[in-house]
């Protein structure tokens, strides 16, 4: 056998255990099969989206909208509006000279939502604007699935768990978050707010950044933030504050926020990084914002502290669930008289989703405290003003008392001893006697409002004040709640894999978590409406010279129907109106025609004279309504001297001389 050259050293022995040298192939199997898994997840995420909103994917050529409301003909006039300022006629698209006519609109504060409807540019060619919404509405079933996705699967590796058993387990996570209650409700209604996929990327990004990221992540932050901003700005804020929570977390632990030297932090340092990236992307947007923000524009559909969560809609399916129709009538009553409307409802947690949740708490997952407390303050300010429950803002202290107690012994203060096992005791007897005789004041139950801190939240932080509804913070809560079921999803997984000692076994525990929330968040069939087949009258004004215009009543689908027409109108339905606009929009021609009010009462030849000479001066040739009030009628052709020239099952029309 020959020998080993002179002065080399001898190989050691080769452990079997080890690791092999991978093939050459291997790379590039790696890589296929990193591609499929990704497909996979943009796959399922579409196909539950198309299964939650059906029969929405049969719509997408257009004829019917998705939604039953005012916003969806509004969302597609954005579509139709993004297109011809981006694309037909070059112009600013927060501005447009053809709603409010003849002051034309700002719509700086308004859910334009320009990152979803510029897709008008690219559908409009070949969708109707109805269709395009649709097609942008279940897009965002597909996109948050997939973001959500990518989050928790950063998030579990984070903690230990990658490979297959992480990629399944954070799907059952995501889908908490993108099959959640808010999503599908909003769905219906609100294209900027179901545009939940810039969350969990931003977040992505951010945690990425933090421990130890690239710069390439920074800039992910970055665009992702200016995303974010540019589908819906209070996102853009529930992130930033998510952030900063994060980092106050993160700093507690290194050592708390006044020891010495923590501003050197390499944690500060970086989210300090993070928050300049950000900043500069979405300076443009925020600029914009401020420049427009005084005098604050008006909120004509919500106001100050408008719309907070229930208690129990966390635990109560809403209105348009599938499992409302399960509930005892009862029960259904409570819900119904939970405040708010039926999209501003939809934040219901689940049962059998918050006991999974609740698992990892108990096996003490890493990180699963401090996502939980990060996402029950953002619960908690969710709530409002004052707690509520059951549409009940004045609470028995007895019940109180008690539930405080129980949340009191999840910390297990009798564990500690000492003094705060006394005062746990004490406050247990407390609550016993409040049970046993509950207190009166004044010969009834003594009932209090329990004060929450949303009030003093909306004034720190800036514009919340101006028509920021709380309880869609919810919203944070149930990205927490989706990581939440990511971690138990793994830990069962795991458990799975090793008392059966079979990995596929595994993955299938894991995979099976993501059937609760699919079948919990479960809506009624998806609400759509049929599209009114198209009046002459529109093609008629259509053929009309560029500056006659049209006034319009307060039909919600009177800004849609411009897509047809494409003539300046007199109003529309804005979400945040400014001043000059709002002032507009009061005058008595206004408020006649359009809101069908005062329109009994005396018209002097002066007024009479004043309107019909507002409406020669600023070329309002025609006057279309879908209303037959003979008042409405009346006052057209008496006072303005209207002609009716055309009438349908659908329309009136007028021409004015």
């Amino acid at each position: 056998m020959p020998s080993a050259p002179v002065g080399a050293r001898a190989a050691p022995p080769q452990d079997p255990s080890s690791p092999q040298p991978l093939p050459p192939s291997a790379p590039r199997r790696t890589r296929v099969l990193a591609l499929l898994t990704h497909a996979g997840v943009l796959a399922l995420s579409t196909a539950l989206g198309v299964w939650h909103t059906w029969p929405l994917a049969l719509t997408l050529r257009g004829g019917w909208i998705a939604g039953h409301l005012d916003d969806p003909w509004m969302n597609a006039w954005h579509l139709w509006w993004m297109r011809r300022a981006l694309w037909s006629t070059p112009h600013n698209p927060f501005e447009t000279p053809l709603l409010h006519w003849p002051l034309g609109a700002q719509m700086y504060w308004h859910t334009l939502a320009p990152a979803k409807t510029a897709w008008g540019v690219l559908l409009l060619p070949w969708l109707p604007p109805e269709g395009a919404h649709n097609v942008v509405i279940l897009g965002t079933f597909t996109l948050t699935g997939y973001t959500a996705w990518l989050l928790m699967r950063s998030v579990l590796a984070r903690a230990g768990t990658s490979g297959a058993l992480g990629a399944v387990a954070a799907f059952a996570g995501a889908c908490v978050f993108n099959l959640s209650r808010y999503h599908l409700t909003h769905a219906v209604a609100h294209v900027n707010l179901a545009s939940l996929e810039g969350l969990p990327l931003s977040l992505f990004f951010f945690l990425r950044w933090l421990d130890g990221g690239r710069r390439r992540d920074l800039a992910g932050l970055g665009l992702s933030a200016l995303y974010l901003a540019l589908c819906d700005y209070y996102y853009l804020v529930y992130v930033a504050l998510f952030c900063a929570a994060w980092l106050v977390a993160q700093r507690w632990r290194e050592g708390g926020l006044l020891a010495r030297g923590a501003w050197r932090s390499p944690t500060l340092r970086r989210g300090a990084a993070a928050a300049v990236v950000a900043g500069l992307c979405t300076a443009p947007i925020v600029l914009a914002l401020l420049a427009h923000a005084f005098p604050p524009p008006t909120s004509p559909h919500h106001g100050d502290s408008d719309y907070y969560a229930d208690l129990l809609g966390f635990v109560l399916p809403d209105r348009a669930s599938a499992l409302f129709a399960t509930l005892s009538s009862e029960l259904q009553q409570q819900v119904l008289r939970l405040p708010g409307n039926m999209e501003e409802n939809g934040y219901f947690f689940g049962w059998v989703t918050l006991a999974i949740a609740v698992l990892a708490l108990r096996r003490r997952a890493p990180d699963a405290a401090r996502w939980a407390g990060i996402g029950g303050g953002f619960v908690l300010l969710s709530l409002g003003t004052c707690l509520s429950v059951g549409g009940e803002t004045r609470l028995p202290v007895a019940p109180l008392l008690v539930a405080a107690m129980l949340v009191v012994t999840l910390l297990r203060p009798w564990r500690a001893g000492g003094p705060a096992r006394d005062l746990y005791v004490l406050g247990l007897l407390v609550a016993a006697a409040c049970l046993l005789s509950p207190p009166t004041a004044f010969g009834r139950a003594w009932s209090v409002e329990l004060p929450l801190p949303y009030p003093l939240f909306k004034q720190v932080v800036p514009f919340f004040s101006r028509g920021g509804m709380p309880v869609r913070l919810a919203l944070m809560g149930t990205l927490s709640l989706g990581v939440l079921v990511a971690f138990a999803a793994a830990q069962l997984g795991a458990w799975a894999a090793r008392e059966g000692r079979s990995a596929p076994l595994g993955l299938a525990c894991a995979g099976a978590v993501a059937l609760v929330p699919t079948l919990e968040y479960r809506s009624a069939p998806f609400p759509l409406t049929q599209l009114p087949p198209r009046s002459a009258i529109f093609d008629r004004i259509r053929a009309e010279p560029p500056d006659v215009a049209v006034f319009v009543d307060g039909h919600p689908i009177s800004q849609f129907e411009q897509v047809w027409h494409e003539h300046p109108i007199s109003a529309a339905r804005l979400s945040r109106v400014p001043v000059p606009e709002a002032e507009l929009v009061q005058s008595r021609l206004y408020r006649a025609l359009q809101d069908l009010r005062e329109l009994d009462g005396p018209v002097s030849p002066e007024e009479q004279a004043r309107m019909r000479g507002f409406l020669r001066e600023h070329h309002f040739r025609y006057y279309v309504t879908h209303y037959g009030d003979p008042r409405l009628q009346r006052f057209v052709t008496e006072v303005l001297g209207g002609t009716q020239v055309y009438r349908d099952a659908y329309v009136l029309a007028y021409t004015f001389d």
